[in-house]
Order: structure tokens, then C-alpha cells, then sequence
């Protein structure tokens, strides 16, 4: 059942995404154009500036929009008539909390992943790609084995701190769509509320772990390297999203499994 509600969220969010995708893509060319035209005359000049408006938009609504429409996705399917179809289906409401968020996450990957060709064309389109691909390669020559690991331990942390995200917005459409009237305006004063706890939960955490291993705090600064430091500092805050996410996604399916109202 898990493979035909990815199918459905897929369908659902790539039907808006692809079209964007294309327009980046198209927006991307024109600016590679416009960009080796623009010293042949004014007008290719303008355009130009025009079209570098209009790359960073399109990245900006790109990065923005795919998030947003994971949230529209889940608050469709479970706070307005759409989720009559979905909620009457034989499956767990913990799959379908599932399939939202392995949807969520991989369609913002695929984004990043067309952010990326975009760069890449427009790095190659105006003759940058040798002194692109020398700076990435000087870049990796010499770092440090911590270098690596901070890269990857900032990419898991990035990725647990998205679907953490996610998990906040889930729960405050859980409980705003527990209202009969203005569900959209309660889900966004719950989220109000539970932003702030989330943000005291990490400075409580961060303050209390502080105060329990002072020599630990102490040791950061002056006995271990920068690097090691940021990498001990982001395995922290990995396990601290796991936490809070593990502790709000139980709550969010409790909620839609025995008190959801489609009314």
C-alpha cells in the first residue's frame, strides 16, 4: 500500500514541480544567451539584467516553492474535503504520514539536483567551467579527513533538520484541522506555538549539555581542532532534531488516527 501513496503524493506534487523545473531550466539558457550578448548592444543588456532577475526568482521560488507545496500536499490530505478519498483507504495513518515525508524529501532533492544542472549550465555557458572545476578540485587536493566528515555530518544534518521541519508543520496541521471553522488559520498559530517550543527545546538542550560537561565545553575550544569541534557540535544536533522529530511524529499520527475532522 506504502508504493501506491507514494505513486499518488508523487503524481500530486510533480504535476506543479516539473513545470517548474522546465521553466528554471528555459530561464537558465536564456540568461547563458543573453549573458554572451550583452556587450553587442543595450537592449541585449538590459534583457540580460532582466533574465539574471529572473534566474534568481526562479532558484528562489524552486528552493521556497517545493517546500510549500509538500506542506499544501499534507494539509489537502488531511484538513479539507480532498482527504475524504485518502482517509477512507485501508492503510495506517502512520503510512500515509510516511509516504509525506519520503515524498517531501525526495522531491526537495530532485530540486536541489536541477538547482545544481542549472548552475552547471550557466557555468558552462559563459566559459567558466575550467576554473569552476579547478576551484571544486583545489578544494578537495588537501582537506583534512574532519573536512570530510563535517561535510557529511552537515549533509545528514541538513537532511534531518528539513524532515524535522516537516514533522512541525504535519503537527500543526494535525491539530488546527481539529477545529471546524478556519483550520488553515489554526494550523498557523499552532505552528507559531510550536516553533517557539522547538527553538526552546534546543536552546535548553545546548544550555543544559553545557552545564552537565563544562570540561567537555572547555575542551572544544582549546584542546581538540576547529574542525573537530564543528563536527562534535553538528553530531549534537543531529541527535537532538532525531529526538524532537521522534517525539512529534507519534503525536501527529495519534492525532489524525483518532481525532481527525474533515468536517
Amino acid at each position: 500500500m506504502l508504493g501506491k501513496l507514494l505513486k499518488y503524493d508523487f503524481k500530486n506534487l510533480y504535476k506543479t514541480l516539473l513545470p517548474i523545473y522546465l521553466i528554471t531550466l528555459v530561464i537558465t539558457v536564456l540568461t547563458v544567451i543573453f549573458n554572451n550578448l550583452s556587450d553587442t548592444s543595450n537592449l541585449f543588456s538590459t534583457l540580460n539584467g532582466l533574465m539574471i532577475l529572473s534566474y534568481t526568482v526562479i532558484l528562489m521560488v524552486l528552493a521556497v516553492g517545493t517546500f510549500f507545496l509538500s506542506i499544501r500536499d499534507f494539509y489537502l490530505d488531511f484538513a479539507t474535503e480532498r482527504g475524504y478519498l485518502i482517509n477512507t483507504l485501508p492503510v495506517k495513518k502512520s503510512t500515509i504520514i510516511t509516504s509525506k515525508f519520503i515524498t517531501s524529501v525526495t522531491t526537495m532533492i530532485s530540486s536541489v539536483v536541477v538547482m545544481f544542472i542549472s548552475i552547471l549550465i550557466l557555468v558552462i555557458g559563459n566559459g567558466e567551467w575550467t576554473s569552476f572545476a579547478n576551484g571544486i578540485a583545489y578544494f578537495f587536493k588537501d582537506i583534512p579527513v574532519d573536512g570530510v566528515v563535517m561535510l557529511i555530518l552537515m549533509g545528514v544534518l541538513l537532511i534531518t533538520a528539513y524532515i524535522s521541519g516537516l514533522a512541525v508543520c504535519y503537527l500543526s496541521i494535525a491539530l488546527g484541522q481539529l477545529k471546524n471553522t478556519n483550520k488553515l488559520g489554526f494550523s498557523f498559530l499552532a505552528y507559531i506555538i510550536l516553533y517557539i517550543v522547538y527553538e526552546m527545546y534546543f536552546t535548553f538542550a545546548l544550555t543544559f549539555i553545557g552545564a552537565l560537561s563544562p570540561d567537555f565545553v572547555r575542551s572544544l575550544d582549546s584542546e581538540i581542532s576547529v574542525l573537530s569541534s564543528i563536527n562534535i557540535l553538528f553530531g549534537i544536533l543531529i541527535g537532538l532534531v532525531i529526538v524532537i522529530t521522534a517525539v512529534i511524529t507519534p503525536i501527529t499520527n495519534y492525532i489524525l488516527k483518532n481525532k481527525l475532522n474533515l468536517e
